[in-house]
């Protein structure tokens, strides 16, 4: 009898457990979709990778489906993670597809809503993507603490508490313009060549986590994004990077990107709200820290326990650590 009793106390939770997740999907999806954020929010025509797989950002997303609302362009393999979050659709563009928008509509039983994108003309090959080597004078910049060309964009971060010289951590007003400012001397130094510190778009508040002496940090050295496809604005926008590359290449200056593949910024939304379980190596409470050992990847004699941390840690035991794999 203890058994029996046993079995239907059993199924009764299971079917409980059942029926609130499914009470919860239908929830989600009884919603209009929302799209948040496209990542990335273009693509180059005749490209060599085709098709490209893009991120949707949003909410309600469960059962959604995604079509093109132009021809040149066709979308597929449509998945959409189990919070309604997060939807992946890879995109097929044709050829003969001319530049310019190609929103893509997202639709489920409660609604649609377009979603931004653009298929972009892709840049001339002359004078551009010419690689660097030894023969290369390459000149580091960290642009927060280079040069402050337009005093117009220290704000909100004055405001905020976030442009503050007499702290270390603190943004202390370098930006794009004043880079573009002094091409002319770096090129008089015989400087072939400029390394920007990471230009993304960073956290806008102080940063609690990151603390340095007692005091919380900024996102002044640009390593902890929250969006990749974005320029931090107290540096300036994509435009007025873009005006710096031409500039410097008008001066036959190459431009190096700080390009991030091993992690996000602690505030960046995946790090709250992860695409899919598997997004990071570990999670927020439990992962491992890696700890500035990254000469044990040139060591063949490292035990490989040493080794795991450096290349699936959590830098500094904060930054979350993107799985490649």
């Amino acid at each position: 009898m203890n058994m029996q009793k046993r079995f239907w106390s059993v199924l009764l939770l299971c079917l409980a457990v059942w029926g609130a997740s499914s009470f919860k999907r239908t929830a989600l999806s009884a919603a209009a979709p929302e799209v948040i954020k496209v990542e990335p929010p273009n693509w180059w025509a005749n490209h060599s990778l085709n098709p490209v797989r893009v991120l949707i950002r949003g909410r309600n997303l469960l059962g959604a489906r995604i079509s093109a609302t132009r021809t040149g362009m066709t979308a597929g393999n449509v998945r959409v993670n189990e919070a309604g979050t997060y939807l992946f659709v890879d995109l097929t563009i044709s050829r003969n597809a001319k530049p310019g928008p190609y929103p893509l509509r997202v639709t489920s039983n409660a609604g649609s809503v377009e979603a931004p994108f653009e298929i972009t003309a892709p840049l001339p090959r002359a004078g551009n993507f010419q690689g660097f080597n030894q023969d290369d004078v390459i000149y580091l910049i960290m642009p927060d603490r280079f040069a402050n060309g337009d005093t117009a964009n220290d704000d909100p971060a004055v405001s905020r508490g976030l442009f503050d010289r007499s702290k270390g951590r603190r943004y202390h007003g370098g930006d794009l313009q004043g880079v573009i400012n002094r091409l002319p001397y770096l090129k008089d130094l015989g400087v072939t060549a400029i390394w920007l510190n990471p230009i993304y778009d960073n956290n806008n508040q102080l940063d609690t986590r990151e603390v340095y002496d007692g005091e919380p940090t900024t996102g002044y050295h640009g390593y902890g994004a929250t969006d990749f496809y974005a320029v931090e604005e107290h540096f300036g926008d994509l435009a007025k990077f873009r005006e710096l590359v031409e500039r410097a290449h008008a001066l036959g200056l190459k431009v190096i990107q700080d390009q991030v593949a091993n992690h996000c910024g602690p505030y960046h939304p995946w790090a709250r709200d992860a695409p899919l379980p598997t997004w990071f190596n570990g999670t927020a409470d439990a992962h491992l820290n890696e700890t500035w050992q990254t000469h044990l990847l040139m060591d063949k004699y490292a035990a490989p326990e040493l080794i795991k941390p450096v290349l699936d840690g959590w830098f500094i035991n904060i930054l979350p650590d993107l799985n490649q794999n």
